[in-house]
């Protein structure tokens, strides 16, 4: 297990959740969800792959699995050095694939080490709500990457939802399939699909969020509520993605492609950039 970045301390002034704070407990005990999120993108995925949050490292395991060479980074340490262990113990090979690194969106600092890794594709779920400025985050991401390369992004969707539980994971909004699309074209990206997936979880969402208003992201009966859904609501997201699609869901997923003209100008205009 290699890291672009050497060891160190990090620091900022951002008081905003993060790591498990920004999660319901249960994200960390499902296994099938995740899987379905990958889904959403994998056939746009290369050989080189990025994910942006590494959270509790299910999604880097599965593109491991695949026999893809990962480049996991996180804001949060914690979420980083736990993988880090758990892939110390187990497959060499698959150690011997994954790269880990600190890295803060709203600091170029700590992104311009990672253009070494070459990434052909980047993975980036449940991260951009959590990011003031979108665009810049998104610009960022193009400048670091391959000439060429694909992102899958998963954002939550509908600002109708926005309620206690986006206030807890600090997110800064949700989006629409056209907030979405206009955020990653205005930052150099030629998207290719956006959609919403999840409608039945959107539902879900809207009666804890919304309606009952006091569940937070450690209410009891929520994370009950999404470890029992971990065993069936992929397979019925499955049946409804395709019929809802273009009308409401949970979250927003889009597949983009970094802009070759804004990548050659945004690289020959800052050649200080380039990795070492």
């Amino acid at each position: 297990m290699t890291s672009p970045l050497s060891p160190g301390h990090h620091t900022t002034t951002n008081t905003s959740p993060r790591g498990q704070a920004t999660m319901s407990p249960a994200m960390a005990r499902m296994r099938a969800y995740p899987a379905y999120l990958l889904r959403q993108v994998n056939t746009a995925l290369g050989n080189r792959v990025w994910e942006i949050g590494v959270g509790n490292g299910q999604t880097a395991r599965f593109l491991l699995q695949q026999g893809r060479s990962v480049l996991g980074t996180d804001i949060d340490e914690e979420c980083l050095n736990d993988l880090r262990e758990r892939m110390f113990t187990e497959s060499s090979d698959e150690g011997n694939r994954l790269s880990l690194a600190h890295c803060d969106l709203e600091d170029p600092k700590t992104m311009a080490p990672l253009r070494s890794f070459l990434a052909d594709s980047v993975v980036c779920f449940n991260v951009l709500e959590h990011i003031s400025d979108d665009q810049r985050a998104l610009k960022a991401i193009r400048e670091t990457v391959a000439s060429g390369a694909k992102l899958g992004i998963i954002v939550p969707a509908h600002h109708r939802l926005f309620g206690r539980m986006d206030r807890e994971a600090g997110h800064y909004r949700r989006y629409s399939r056209s907030t979405l699309r206009k955020a990653l074209t205005e930052s150099g990206w030629n998207v290719q699909s956006c959609r919403y997936i999840n409608a039945l979880g959107a539902a879900g969402w809207w009666y804890h969020n919304r309606w009952r208003r006091t569940a937070g992201l450690g209410d009891e009966q929520i994370n009950h509520q999404m470890l029992a859904a971990d065993r069936w609501l992929p397979q019925v997201a499955s049946w409804t993605d395709p019929w809802f699609g273009c009308l409401f869901g949970l979250s927003v997923v889009a597949i983009a492609t970094a802009n070759t003209n804004a990548h050659q100008a945004s690289h020959s205009n800052k050649p200080s950039l380039n990795a070492s």
